[in-house]
């Protein structure tokens, strides 16, 4: 019993480190990312900024239609075999899904350099984004491979490493490129892009080689790939119903709006994105354990850790919403001219952030436990809510309309995940007062 106790406590301790590491170091991609986003701004201007942003939507939705729902799986399948050194099943997992994935996103990248005019033309009807959808075609193949490392390096709970792999060494390569280069064109800033996604994947699959151990020391190997297809399948629905979710308002609005509404709406929502960078630094720690806690029957531990967790990032975040609600236009005005008249947006999806923090890890809390059905059930109603107010809103209130469809469809992605993980774990992630 208390050598029990002293492992316990030591399992609490060793997540209280790796939260406050994997804290630290999202604070430094968030930081990345934002001051990526204010070079482009001021470095392309409103208009050729818009084209960037446009296009890194687009990059960014097919890429993850490419991972095939192997994202999640990787990191499910291997944070499990971590604590019983099933070092075998790691290979396995990597292997198999790398092929596949890379595979996939080299046919994806492809065919949207192909399709980039008629992209452009018809549906968009913006000539001027061809050549910089071309030039982001490459970071396809790129951004879904290193997703795929990236996702693989969390599960062997390798915070460090999957954060500055994923978030922050490509932000910081193109930020040093724009500026030293004195870059103003989308197309060039595009080809950076694709440069600084490809270069990145290659020293994350280094650094992933790096922390598998040489020996076989395995106690069970999966043999059979259907296991991988069962999880992904679902997660594959789930990952392209969120990202219609993430991009679909600016889809829309790239079709019925100019390149600097487009850019605003851009800005504002990864300004917004800033206040959800405590849940991603959260669950880079608690998803691996999460499939762990669920494996081992560990269902009171699953519980305690998940409402911890809430209210944590809670208290965390209130402040990071004030500033923004209260501050709107100064923060929109960091970006150069022609942003500050976007403070709007950014107010109204801050909100919507804020719901995604408070209702906790429930997407990693249905997707680690076995119930991808569920969590894949839940963002088919949150994805068609995005793209129905998109196209309900936007023809009438433009870029405003395009903001209040994608903060409605990501509030209520959360809450009805909320409601999943009460009938099928029997907790309620926003009873943080028990």
């Amino acid at each position: 019993m208390i050598k029990r106790l002293k492992l316990k406590v030591f399992s609490q301790r060793e997540i209280i480190l790796q939260t406050i590491l994997s804290f630290s170091v999202r604070i430094i991609a968030a930081l990345s990312a934002f001051l990526l986003s204010i070079v482009i701004g001021r470095q392309l201007g409103a208009e050729q900024a818009g084209y960037y942003f446009l296009s890194f939507s687009i990059i960014s939705f097919f890429a993850s239609i490419s991972r095939v729902g192997f994202d999640n799986t990787v990191l499910r399948f291997i944070g499990a075999a971590l604590p019983v050194s099933e070092w075998n099943t790691v290979r396995f997992v990597l292997r198999y899904s790398m092929c596949i994935v890379g595979c996939v996103s080299m046919v994806a990248g492809v065919s949207l350099y192909l399709l980039a005019d008629w992209i452009s033309q018809v549906v968009f009807g913006q000539t001027d984004l061809a050549p910089v959808l071309q030039s982001m075609a490459p970071a396809v193949f790129g951004l879904a491979l290193l997703t795929l490392l990236a996702m693989a390096l969390q599960g062997l709970r390798r915070v460090v490493a999957s954060v500055f792999s994923l978030n922050i060494s490509a932000n910081i390569l193109i930020a040093i490129i724009l500026v030293l280069f004195s870059l103003d064109s989308a197309k060039i800033a595009g080809w950076s892009f694709s440069f600084a996604m490809l270069l990145t994947m290659a020293v994350a699959a280094r650094l992933l080689y790096r922390c598998l151990p040489n020996t076989d020391a395995s106690i069970t190997t999966i043999t059979n790939s259907s296991d991988l297809w069962r999880s992904c399948l679902p997660l594959w629905v789930v990952m392209v119903m969120g990202q219609l979710t993430q991009w679909s308002g600016q889809f829309i609005a790239g079709a019925w709006v100019g390149p600097e509404q487009v850019a605003q709406l851009a800005v504002a929502q990864r300004t917004s994105m800033l206040a959800s960078f405590i849940l991603m630094a959260v669950n880079m720690v608690v998803a691996p354990r999460f499939a762990a806690m669920y494996k081992q029957g560990d269902y009171v531990g699953l519980n305690s850790l998940a409402i911890n967790s809430v209210r944590v990032m809670v208290l965390i975040v209130l402040p990071i919403i004030a500033i923004m609600m209260l501050f709107p236009y100064f923060l929109m005005g960091l970006f150069g001219e022609g942003f500050r008249e976007g403070g709007h947006l950014l107010q109204i999806l801050a909100v919507g952030q804020f719901i995604n923090v408070a209702t906790g890890s429930v997407g990693f809390l249905l997707s680690m436990s076995g119930h991808e059905k569920d969590l894949r059930n839940t963002v088919l109603i949150s994805g068609p809510i995005a793209v129905g107010l998109g196209f309900a809103l936007v023809p009438f209130y433009g870029a405003t309309g395009s903001a209040i469809a994608t903060a409605v469809a990501v509030a209520t992605q959360n809450l009805v995940a909320v409601w999943w993980v009460k009938k099928r774990l029997g907790f309620n992630t926003l009873a943080v007062w028990r």
